[in-house]
């Protein structure tokens, strides 16, 4: 979980997201990630209206909903922004 925080805390001052990270009986660990208004800028990208969805991830372990976050992003920047 620390090292995916750290990550996004150091990208956010260069390629500013919202971040939702929750935890639900119901859903178990939940990790979002989009940026906001840019669903147009990243049509290859998952859309929820008018936001591109960079990671969106759920698991009940709350370690591995982490690991797949900071996978996901990486790999999303890689294949939208030309690296991270």
């Amino acid at each position: 979980m620390e090292d995916f925080l750290i990550f996004v805390n150091k990208l956010r001052v260069r390629f500013p997201v919202h971040v939702e990270i929750y935890y639900s009986k119901i859903m178990d660990w939940c990790i979002k990630v989009y940026k906001k208004g840019c669903a147009e800028m990243y049509p290859e990208s998952k859309h929820s209206e008018e936001d591109a969805i960079i990671v969106d991830v759920q698991d009940n372990d709350m370690e591995l909903a982490f690991a797949k976050a900071h996978v996901a992003i990486k790999e999303w920047l890689m294949s939208n922004n030309g690296g991270y």
